[in-house]
């Protein structure tokens, strides 16, 4: 059979599975068996292009591949931003392109320079630089910006700021206020990241008992979520099953 004979197979076939899978009209099938072509155009438009276009992830992983075809593109366009006007929302974006690239130094400059006037302790801002701190490894310093974030912003919360914070403190060894961060930050976190770290720290201060606890729930609430969940956080998950067979 040739190629584009074998390529029209398994697209309609992957058309079909889509028709079961999310409960479409049957009819859609037999519209792509018997007008291939014409029909499988129709069913991803009519049907398959709008779920992308609403699905975050398919959003990301579009992102996700642009970055691949032209990784420099978000780089160039921030620059050329930041140098037609200075603003300090643009320069937070070069920042933030910096940050993403690895290039921490000129990240913490940027959110630097852009944090004075009446930026001077915009939270979202403040965050971006906390991020490429740690990054950095400056916990300590990390741990500073996060406290005048929070003082100068109480109405503000953000789970990653949270994260973070306890995150540094853990990491200067002040392990009896970083479980009291983890404590509370579990109850809103999304995903199980909070969890496991919370547990790890738990297992390390000889709470074992209350890490297994936790480890528990990271895999019970993995296994009766949804099906993308185990995708998105498989690697807490591995954790988890790793340290309750162990």
């Amino acid at each position: 059979m040739p190629a584009l004979g074998i390529l029209l197979l398994l697209a309609q076939i992957t058309c079909a599975v889509h028709v079961v899978r999310t409960r479409r009209n049957y009819y859609w099938i037999y519209i792509v068996v018997f007008v291939p072509v014409v029909g499988m155009a129709a069913y991803f438009i009519a049907e398959m292009l709008p779920d992308l276009m609403n699905n975050r992830h398919a959003r990301q992983a579009a992102s996700g591949m642009a970055r691949a075809i032209d990784p420099g593109r978000n780089m160039r366009d921030a620059l050329r931003d930041v140098t037609i006007t200075p603003t300090a929302e643009n320069k937070v974006r070069l920042a933030a392109a910096h940050l993403a690239a690895g290039q921490v130094e000129p990240a913490i400059a940027l959110y630097r320079d852009a944090l004075v006037g009446v930026h001077a302790t915009d939270p979202a801002m403040m965050l971006g630089l906390a991020r490429a701190l740690f990054t950095k490894g400056d916990v300590s310093e990390t741990q500073a910006v996060l406290e005048r974030l929070r003082e100068a912003n109480p109405n503000y919360n953000s789970a990653e700021g949270h994260l973070l914070y306890a995150r540094s403190l853990e990491l200067q060894g002040q392990t009896e206020a970083a479980l009291r961060e983890y404590a509370a930050l579990v109850n809103y976190y999304p995903g199980q990241e909070a969890r496991c770290r919370f547990g790890l720290l738990l297992a390390q201060s000889d709470r074992k008992a209350d890490a297994r606890r936790l480890f528990e729930e990271v895999c019970q609430a993995i296994d009766y979520g949804p099906r993308h969940q185990r995708r998105e956080q498989r690697e807490w998950y591995d954790l988890a099953r790793r340290k309750l067979a162990g």
